[in-house]
């Protein structure tokens, strides 16, 4: 058994590095199953990723919403893109970023996805768009500012200490090592 085994044993689970398929997967069953074991008592994520797939974090982010446990989010070293939605995603009062973590929070950029013809560029196009005003409203709904403030603010990628993500509203306290 590895560390992080273990540590899932113990409700604490963590998300490195690029959010892939496979971590994705990992972190929403752990999550149901540690639901399933018991509903009253805290699952502690811990973040230090640059992002991945918004489809991957849509998953954790959407099975965090769905399960009953507590969920506290803390971000210790950075939460990169697409990783800022899964700090927000953590219970009212319980999403944390250490003192020196760094947040950065922008729109969805448009990788470069080579279509063969102009039906699926634009299906790619239209769900590229719902995905990213997906993201818009969590950042809206963590930070309590309207969609298009937040729209507006996010037009292009703002780094954040955990000083300045507090005081956005993106998270709700900061821990000192």
């Amino acid at each position: 058994m590895d560390v992080y085994q273990k540590l899932a044993k113990s409700r604490i689970l963590f998300v490195t590095g690029e959010v892939t398929d496979e971590l994705a997967s990992d972190i929403t069953a752990t999550l149901f199953l540690k639901d399933q074991e018991s509903t009253d008592k805290k699952i502690t994520l811990f973040i230090n990723s640059y992002g991945g797939d918004i489809r991957n974090i849509f998953m954790i982010y959407d099975m965090i919403q769905m399960i009953d446990a507590p969920v506290e989010t803390i971000c210790i070293g950075e939460a990169l893109g697409e990783s800022a939605v899964l700090l927000c995603a953590g219970d009212p009062g319980h999403r944390i970023a250490t003192q020196n973590s760094m947040i950065a929070v922008g729109q969805l950029e448009q990788h470069g996805h080579a279509h063969t013809d102009m039906t699926n560029a634009k299906k790619w196009l239209d769900l590229f768009t719902e995905d990213n005003m997906r993201m818009m409203k969590i950042y809206a709904e963590a930070s309590g500012k309207t969609v298009k403030q937040v729209m507006d603010d996010l037009d292009r990628t703002i780094f954040m200490s955990a000083a300045k993500a507090l005081k956005y509203g993106l998270i709700d306290k900061i821990v000192s090592p």
